[in-house]
C-alpha cells in the first residue's frame, strides 16, 4: 500500500475514529481513504451546453472478489443520502457527478454501491441490520474511468454512523476531500466526466465497436513534479503532474489521447521521431501533428471553447490563425493547423469574422470516422470521412482552407454575388475558385484588384488545374477577366487560380451570366454596386452590318468600360477569351471616367458578349445599341 499525503486534521480525525472507524490512506481493495469532510458552500452550476440527461451511466466497476468478500446483501429498508464534491483551483465548488459512492460497514464487510448523480447527490438503500457500524467511502472509478496512483485508486471516507434506524434516511450531508491532494484528484475524475458527457454514446461505452467496454485510466500522484503529462501507450494510462488537474484541458488533452488508442484498438499512431515537447506553431510531421492536433481539439471540442487554458495562465485561441499568421507554419504536418481545421468544423458563430470557413457540424461526425478508421494523418482521417458519407465538398473544404490546409479547395463563386478577401500584409497564398455555368449564354468572371496590388488569374477546365483554358494578365489596377459562350461550349464546372503579382493588398471577383439581350435600337440598364465587378448580355450581330453601343453612367464618379465578345463556331479555342481578345473595345478614363462606345462591323453572323467592367465601384448604368 502507498502512504498518501495528509494534513494534520486528516492525521487527528484519524486517531479519533480510530477505534472503530475505517482505514486511512489509499487502497486497491477499497478500504476507506484520507476522511471527507462536510462543506457548506454552495456549488456551481453546471455550463448551459453541458447536457446530462439522455448519457448513459458508465456503471460501477466489476468488483474483485477476495477472502474478505461482502457477505450477501440483505433486502434493503433504510436509505444514505449526501453529496459527494471538490473545490478547484480558484476555490469554486463543484458537485462531482458518476463518482462511486460506497455504503460499508466496518465490522461485518458489507458494501453496496451506486454512482452520485449530476447534482453530486447520491441516495442509496441498505438493510439496517447489517450495517450496524456504517460509512461511506466515495471511491475516484467507475467502470470507464478511474483516478489512480499505481495500483491504488483515490478513495474518501466519513466517519462512522453506529446503529441506523431500520427505515430511516441516513443523511450525511455535502462532503469534500480534506485537502488540496483530494481536491486535485477528485478535480482530474470529474475531468473524465466531462469527456464522458461530451462524447456519443451509442453501446455505454467509449468505443462504439465495443461488446465489452474499456476503462480510462489517470494515473496521478500530488509529489509528481518532474518530468511532462503524457499518455503511456504501452500501459494504456494517462499520466499527469501534480498541478495537472488545475489546468482541466491539459487532462482532457491526455485523454483525447486514450480515446484515440481506444477507438483505433491499441494501434495508436508511432510517435517515433515526434518532436518533444512539441511547438504547436511549429512544422513537424503529418503523423505527429495529427496525433496532438486531434488531442487538443478533444479538449477544445469538450469544453465547447476555441480557447485553450493552459495550467500557468496562458491561452490560445484557434479560432484565429489563418493565412499569413506570424510564426505558425503552414499546412497538415503543423498541429496548430490541424486543430483549427477540426475546431472550424464544428464551431458556430464566428463565420462573419472569416473568410473560407462559413460550415459548422456536430463533433459527432468527427468522433464517428474516428471510431470507425485507423488514421494516422489528418489527410487519412478526411478520405476516411468521404468514405464515411460525410461532407468533403467545397462547403468543408473550407473550414480547412481557413487553417491553410489545402486538399483542392476551390472557393464557390456564386452567379452574382462578388467576393473578396482579406487584405494580406504579406504575399497572399495563390487562391482557387470554382463555378459552373447553367445557362446557354455568355458569362465572364472578372477579377478588381485594390491598388496598389496587381492580381492575375488563370482559367482551367479542371479541378487540379491541369487543363489550360484562358490567362488574363493586365497590369496594375486594370479589371482582368475570362469570357465565356455557354452558346456554344456545352455547361460544365470551371476553376479560376488567382496569383498575386504585385502586393500587399487584396481583390473582388466575381462569376456572372447573360440573362438579357439588348436589341437593336434598345437599351439596357442595371446597377453595380461595391461588390460587383461587371455584366454581360448578348446581342445578335449580322455580319457586314455596323453597329454601335454605347455605355453611359448616372454619377460622374462612377468609370466603367465596355468590350464585345465574338467568337468562332469553327474553332471551339475561341469559345473562352480574356480581355484582350475582345472583337471591339472602349476604357474608360481612370480619373474623369465618362461615357464610353464602340463602333465596329462585325466580320461573322452570330450571339456576341457584351461585357461591362466596374472600374471603381457602384452605379447606375445604361447600354444602348444603335
Amino acid at each position: 500500500m502507498r502512504t498518501a499525503r495528509r494534513t494534520i486534521l486528516t492525521v487527528v480525525l484519524t486517531v479519533l475514529c480510530a477505534w472503530a472507524g475505517p482505514g486511512v490512506g489509499r487502497a486497491a481493495s477499497g478500504d476507506g481513504g484520507p476522511t471527507a469532510v462536510a462543506v457548506s458552500t454552495v456549488a456551481a452550476k453546471r455550463p448551459a451546453w453541458q447536457a446530462t440527461s439522455g448519457v448513459p451511466g458508465p456503471g460501477l466497476p466489476a468488483r474483485k472478489q477476495t477472502s474478505g468478500a461482502s457477505p450477501a446483501l440483505l433486502a434493503c429498508d433504510t436509505h444514505a443520502v449526501g453529496n459527494w464534491s471538490y473545490t478547484d483551483q480558484a476555490g469554486v465548488r463543484h458537485n462531482a457527478m458518476n463518482s462511486q459512492v460506497q455504503v460499508r460497514d466496518h465490522l461485518t464487510g458489507a458494501l453496496i454501491a451506486g454512482l452520485t448523480n449530476s447534482a453530486g447527490n447520491f441516495d442509496i438503500c441498505f438493510g439496517a441490520a447489517q450495517f450496524t457500524q456504517m460509512y461511506i467511502t466515495f471511491k475516484a472509478e467507475n467502470a470507464a474511468w478511474r483516478v489512480q496512483n499505481g495500483t491504488d485508486v483515490y478513495n474518501w471516507s466519513t466517519p462512522i454512523r453506529a446503529n441506523p434506524v431500520p427505515g430511516s434516511t441516513v443523511n450525511f450531508g455535502a462532503m469534500t476531500p480534506v485537502d488540496v491532494a483530494g481536491n486535485r484528484a477528485a478535480h482530474a475524475f470529474d475531468v473524465g466526466n466531462d469527456a464522458w458527457l461530451g462524447v456519443p454514446h451509442s453501446n455505454g461505452c467509449w468505443d462504439p465497436k465495443d461488446t465489452t467496454c474499456s476503462q480510462v485510466r489517470i494515473d496521478w500522484a500530488n509529489d509528481r513534479t518532474s518530468g511532462m503529462d503524457h499518455y503511456d501507450q504501452a500501459n494504456n494510462f494517462v499520466s499527469l503532474l501534480s498541478a495537472t488537474p488545475d489546468a482541466p484541458m491539459s487532462v482532457m488533452h491526455e485523454i483525447g489521447h486514450a480515446l484515440m488508442d481506444d477507438l483505433y484498438n491499441d494501434a495508436f499512431p508511432s510517435s517515433a521521431g515526434c518532436p518533444v515537447p512539441h511547438p504547436p506553431n511549429a512544422a513537424s510531421t503529418a503523423v505527429c501533428a495529427w496525433i496532438e492536433g486531434w488531442a487538443t481539439f478533444f479538449s477544445l471540442a469538450m469544453y465547447h471553447t476555441s480557447v485553450f487554458l493552459f495550467g500557468n495562465g496562458g491561452s490560445t485561441d484557434y479560432e484565429f490563425p489563418s493565412w499569413g499568421s506570424n510564426g505558425v507554419a503552414n499546412g497538415d504536418v503543423t498541429e496548430t493547423r490541424v486543430i483549427g481545421a477540426l475546431e472550424d468544423l464544428i464551431d458556430t458563430g464566428a463565420h462573419a469574422s472569416e473568410t473560407w470557413d462559413q460550415h459548422s457540424e456536430g463533433f459527432g461526425v468527427e468522433f464517428f470516422t474516428l471510431a470507425h478508421h485507423v488514421d494516422n494523418t489528418f489527410a487519412s482521417f478526411w478520405n476516411s470521412r468521404g468514405a464515411d458519407g460525410f461532407d468533403v465538398s467545397d462547403a468543408t473544404m473550407g473550414s480547412l482552407y481557413q487553417n491553410t490546409i489545402d486538399y483542392q479547395y476551390r472557393n464557390p463563386l456564386i452567379d452574382g454575388q462578388g467576393q473578396s478577401l482579406p487584405t494580406f500584409l504579406s504575399d497572399t497564398p495563390p487562391q482557387n475558385f470554382g463555378f459552373n455555368t447553367t445557362v446557354h449564354s455568355w458569362s465572364v468572371v472578372a477579377l478588381r484588384p485594390s491598388a496598389p496590388t496587381d492580381f492575375d488569374f488563370t482559367m482551367y477546365d479542371d479541378r487540379a488545374q491541369t487543363s489550360f483554358l484562358k490567362a488574363s494578365n493586365l497590369n496594375d489596377q486594370a479589371v482582368d477577366f475570362v469570357a465565356i459562350d455557354s452558346n456554344l461550349r456545352p455547361l460544365g464546372d470551371y476553376y479560376p487560380r488567382v496569383d498575386q503579382f504585385r502586393g500587399p493588398g487584396t481583390f473582388r471577383i466575381e462569376h456572372v451570366q447573360a440573362f438579357q439581350t439588348l436589341q437593336p435600337a434598345s437599351s439596357s440598364s442595371f446597377r453595380f454596386d461595391d461588390s460587383n465587378v461587371a455584366a454581360v448580355v448578348e446581342t445578335d450581330l449580322t455580319a457586314g452590318v455596323p453597329v454601335t453601343i454605347r455605355l453611359t453612367e448616372a454619377s460622374v464618379i462612377s468609370t466603367a468600360s465596355l468590350f464585345v465578345m465574338g467568337d468562332d463556331p469553327s474553332t471551339p479555342a475561341t469559345f473562352v477569351q480574356n480581355r484582350g481578345s475582345a472583337v471591339a473595345s472602349a476604357v474608360a478614363d481612370p480619373i474623369f471616367g465618362g461615357p464610353v462606345s464602340v463602333t465596329f462591323t462585325p466580320t461573322r453572323t452570330g450571339r456576341y458578349g457584351v461585357v461591362v467592367t466596374g472600374d471603381n465601384g457602384g452605379g447606375d448604368f445604361t447600354l444602348t445599341r444603335s
